[in-house]
């Protein structure tokens, strides 16, 4: 895995634990006896979160994978299939080197060295020289079978299988400039921790955006994009944010289809922990959340946006990495999902409205109204204009960049771009100010220092031409 992150984002069935029973033995009576057929115990099972992520490419503004099937292999060459009752899509190259849930099965207690996986689409979003986004659609299917270099054995506690699409790799150039994509997939397992401090890769959930299926006390269900379906204990220490004046206060404040980013723990015995709730939107809804490619205005009236993740009344996973046109309302409001690293003692202030919001962040657009549909095509990659909504209430959402490290001081760096990299291209930036932080996480290195090749993940602020990132963590790449 190229980073660890504490508690990111977008999101799988929570299947209960079940342990299988041993088959009785029946005995006969008198002088003779007879012993009935003995049925061989069945292996218990047990949870186990699959996560996706991507190692990060530059050049790849977008990638969106279709999965159709997927399978375990265990060591006596036995396939053991996971329950998918419909495709599921994700958008893996915001991630940027981090992982996000899946889906959750339940599998046979036993031993395990491959895994496979069936895409049966994808579609891949890369920049232009003309600094224009271009889409293309892969049919497929294509099965990828993943060895794993170290077995991993599923025993009692609930297991993290996480799997990362090498985007280098992946992602090609063919005859002509046309864009190629061949799946490679790497992948590693842990141990669910249950701790608070646990990464994505151990089950540490920094953020899965949903709507509310059910409430029954002081327990919530929530269902994603992909289909996913958790269910979430909350206790005295979660904490509740509200957005657009839906602050909660306590569990009764909350409405079948209400809109809620949720951060939680996976616990050894299978369930969630819930470390933060926030109330994104009431029912009826609509919020998709995406990278900015084009605005229109000043202070900005309406934007373009790729949706890398969403949830809401019209939106589906089938418009992931589609342009979509977000208006913006003159009531909205604006805020920022902070809730991993202090705004406060940076030496510039960070400030994101409609004067301070730019091509290249990635935001949550929430909205009162389904999304309207789409028509024709939109810019000169052919990419399709999945739809429209009126924003009451934008959000900045934390997002990944890499570079090289230049003017290094123990409160930042400028992050120097590749002159490929998608946000070099869609932005015309070539250099970042990245700012650390007391809460900044250190990833694979001790300190930062000039020369370094590194991923930063937080929040990218602009302000008068220039952009600002204020880092969560920075990894060694």
């Amino acid at each position: 895995m190229k980073r660890s992150m504490a508690g990111n984002w977008a999101g799988c069935i929570l299947l209960t634990l079940a342990m299988a029973t041993a088959g009785a033995i029946g005995c006969g009576s008198g002088s003779s006896s007879s012993t009935s057929p003995t049925t061989q115990p069945q292996a218990a099972s047990t949870a186990v979160l699959v996560n996706m992520g991507d190692t990060p490419f530059d050049s790849v503004l977008e990638c969106a994978v279709t999965i159709s099937a997927m399978s375990f292999t265990n060591t006596s060459g036995t396939s053991v299939p996971v329950t998918i009752a419909s495709p599921m899509t994700m958008e893996l190259a915001h991630l940027r080197g981090t992982v996000a849930p899946l889906m959750m099965q339940s599998i046979p207690q036993g031993t395990y060295n491959a895994i496979s996986v069936t895409l049966s689409s994808a579609t891949v979003i890369s920049m232009t020289s003309s600094h224009s986004p271009a889409q293309q659609v892969f049919s497929m299917p294509m099965t990828v079978k993943i060895p794993l270099g170290t077995p991993f054995t599923v025993g009692s506690n609930a297991m993290v299988m996480n799997l990362d699409l090498n985007l280098a790799t992946s992602v090609g150039t063919g005859s002509g400039g046309a864009i190629t994509f061949t799946p490679a997939f790497d992948a590693s397992a842990e141990t669910a921790t249950g701790n608070a401090s646990a990464t994505p890769e151990q089950g540490g959930m920094m953020q899965v955006v949903g709507n509310v299926t059910g409430l029954s006390g002081s327990t919530f269900t929530m269902g994603t994009l992909q289909g996913m379906s958790m269910s979430f204990a909350a206790g005295s220490n979660t904490q509740y944010q509200g957005m657009n004046g839906l602050t909660m206060s306590n569990m009764g404040m909350m409405s079948s289809g209400q809109i809620l980013t949720v951060k939680a723990t996976l616990q050894p015995s299978g369930t969630w922990n819930t470390n933060s709730v926030t109330a994104m939107m009431g029912s009826g809804g609509v919020m998709p959340i995406g990278m900015i490619t084009a605005t229109t205005g000043t202070p900005v009236t309406s934007m373009t946006i790729f949706p890398n993740n969403g949830i809401g009344a019209g939106m589906m996973a089938s418009l992931l990495a589609n342009g979509m046109t977000v208006n913006l309302s003159g009531s909205a409001t604006y805020g920022i999902d902070d809730a991993g690293v202090s705004m406060s003692g940076l030496p510039f202030t960070p400030q994101f409205d409609a004067t301070h919001i730019a091509a290249g962040q990635n935001i949550a657009a929430a909205g009162s109204g389904a999304m309207s549909s789409g028509s024709g095509m939109m810019g000169g990659g052919g990419f399709m204009n999945t739809g429209s909504m009126t924003a009451a209430g934008i959000e900045l959402e934390p997002q990944g960049l890499s570079g090289t490290v230049g003017n290094a001081s123990g409160s930042g760096f400028t992050l120097n771009l590749a002159s490929d990299s998608a946000f070099t291209l869609l932005t015309g930036t070539s250099s970042v100010t990245v700012y650390q932080t007391a809460q900044t996480q250190l990833n694979g290195l001790t300190s930062v220092t000039n020369s370094q090749n590194v991923e930063v993940y937080g929040y990218l602020f602009y302000d008068a031409s220039s952009y600002n990132f204020v880092a969560m963590q920075i990894t060694a790449m």
